[in-house]
């Protein structure tokens, strides 16, 4: 993963800096010399990624800000883009474990469900009714902070890494009622932070499977996704 809206200058060092293939640029980070055979072998990090139209300047990778240090690099943007690499790196290990993820994203809807509600009735703000996809009555906030949005957002990311391991797996499995409903809750309170949104408005929930055991599929459910993120990109 490279920091591609942040370039920085190549570090020169002649002895420790090796370009290859005019495109990755790599960092000796070891040097141990063989008594035995009088060679020496090197270990080297890859820290960047050669800018095209700027051969003297590179896109950082997480290397870069461990091994180049001082940096220039303004820390908002460092951090930022650390976390999300660690994030990154936390979703690469969670698609090893679904049922992990799972639980990852029942997790994230409790918190919405409990912990947020809780925060705004502290806070004195109103409330919305809203028929959810099983057809209950719930309460909905509409989300006004942006840590809160962000936290709806990495909810989704989670549902949206969630369908993707599912559809590979199994693309053509029907949903269950139970994970239909789930997923849902997160989808309506997107809808309902957003309302100005009417591209958001305008697209459907997944639908939950009948009484016959037909209802929509793990592919399908993911195309829906991808609409939603797309959608999201924007905002």
């Amino acid at each position: 993963m490279y920091l591609k809206d942040y370039p920085v200058e190549i570090p020169f060092d002649q002895y420790r800096i090796v370009i290859r293939k005019e495109k990755w640029v790599s960092l000796e980070v070891e040097r141990r010399y063989n008594k035995d055979t009088g060679d020496s072998r090197v270990q080297r990090k890859v820290i960047g990624q050669v800018v095209p139209l700027f051969p003297g300047k590179m896109y950082p990778n997480e290397n870069y800000f461990s091994l180049v240090v001082p940096n220039h690099v303004p820390e908002d943007i460092r951090d930022a883009f650390l976390r999300r690499c660690e994030r990154k790196r936390e979703l690469a290990e969670l698609k090893k474990d679904p049922e992990r993820m799972m639980r990852q994203v029942e997790a994230g809807i409790r918190f919405l469900k409990e912990e947020g509600r809780k925060i705004k009735m502290e806070q004195g703000k109103a409330t919305v009714n809203s028929e959810t996809a099983s057809g209950s009555k719930e309460k909905f906030w509409f989300i006004t902070d942006a840590h809160e949005l962000e936290y709806v957002m990495k909810v989704f990311g989670d549902l949206y890494n969630l369908m993707e391991v599912y559809a590979s797996k199994n693309p053509n499995e029907t949903l269950d009622g139970y994970k239909a409903a789930m997923f849902n809750r997160i989808l309506e309170e997107l809808k309902l932070t957003m309302p100005e949104h009417r591209i958001l408005q305008g697209l459907e929930l997944i639908a939950a499977p009948g009484e016959d055991g037909k209802g929509m599929t793990y592919s399908d459910a993911l195309m829906l996704l991808t609409w939603y993120k797309n959608c999201l990109r924007g905002t």
